[in-house]
């Protein structure tokens, strides 16, 4: 049976996020189908303030069922031919049961099989216009928050599919921000920008001073103390409110400890990691 999730968010970067969260997959193993998005904004062709509906779906679960699908189609042909070496009489009755039993198997893979995306699908190539919109775009907005004499380092990453981007220069504590707040609404920002208008999405991804590796070993540390005094009390424990990536590392982090489980409760942005002991 194929798994659905559906997910409104601020941006479909975030919606994807909150999907694979709950389907425990990458955002890059999905498909998804745009069933809202409304909202406009300044900043010329960025959207602001929108809101994002999705229904997702792993791609590779949905492969499976279309594989499926497939290989019982033959098998009712086959049921038919059978049929044609029987008397007339006798024939026209096994054909028209083949017929009726190949229905559901027909019926069932259209049931399961994943819908054609209304949507953007994840970019599988970045193309070079999106890559200079993503540099431009950072370029400007930093200047005007007033960061000065910055670089920036543009590569295409994770095979092709991502833009990143590396920002360094000074007072770069002030553009990572109060737990990063700061350096994700830019990236945030950059993303709107750049998908503006495109049939597929592309993934931004923007650091400083390798902020993001530090952030993830800093979770997983702090992902382990929990579980050790979850155990150790016997009682459950919330984390402070969290977004979805970082939601994503601490599920991640614990998954593999059979005593331990974690789930994510409240509504963003104020959602919540609780890491508890199994009863």
């Amino acid at each position: 049976m194929l798994r659905k999730v559906e997910k409104s968010a601020k941006s479909l970067n975030e919606a994807l996020s909150d999907a694979a969260e709950e389907l425990g997959v990458k955002a890059e193993e999905l498909d998804y189908e745009v069933i809202r998005e409304t909202g406009k904004g300044l900043l010329g062709r960025l959207l602001t303030g929108k809101e994002v509906v999705i229904s997702a779906w792993v791609k590779a679960e949905a492969e499976k069922e279309e594989s499926k699908a497939s290989k019982e189609k033959p098998a009712a042909k086959k049921t038919e031919n059978k049929a044609e070496n029987i008397s007339d009489k006798k024939a026209d009755k096994v054909q028209e049961s083949a017929k009726q039993e190949s229905k559901p198997a027909e019926n069932s893979g259209e049931e399961h099989r994943a819908p054609k995306s209304s949507g953007r699908k994840i970019a599988t190539v970045v193309p070079a216009d999106a890559v200079a919109q993503a540099r431009d775009f950072v370029a400007e907005l930093l200047r005007l928050m007033g960061f000065e004499d910055i670089k920036l380092n543009v590569k295409i990453g994770n095979n092709g599919s991502t833009i990143d981007i590396d920002v360094s220069g000074e007072k770069m504590g002030l553009l990572i921000g109060k737990r990063g707040e700061t350096i994700n609404s830019v990236q945030y920002l950059t993303g709107l920008y750049v998908n503006h208008g495109r049939n597929e999405y592309i993934k931004v991804n923007i650091d400083t001073e390798n902020y993001r590796r530090k952030r993830e070993e800093t979770l997983v540390r702090l992902a382990h103390s929990l579980e050790r005094r979850a155990i150790r009390e016997n009682q459950s424990i919330t984390l402070e409110p969290m977004n979805a990536n970082e939601r994503r590392i601490i599920h991640s982090a614990l998954q593999n400890n059979p005593n331990i489980t974690t789930y994510s409760v409240g509504n963003e942005p104020n959602r919540k990691v609780v890491v508890a002991p199994k009863k």
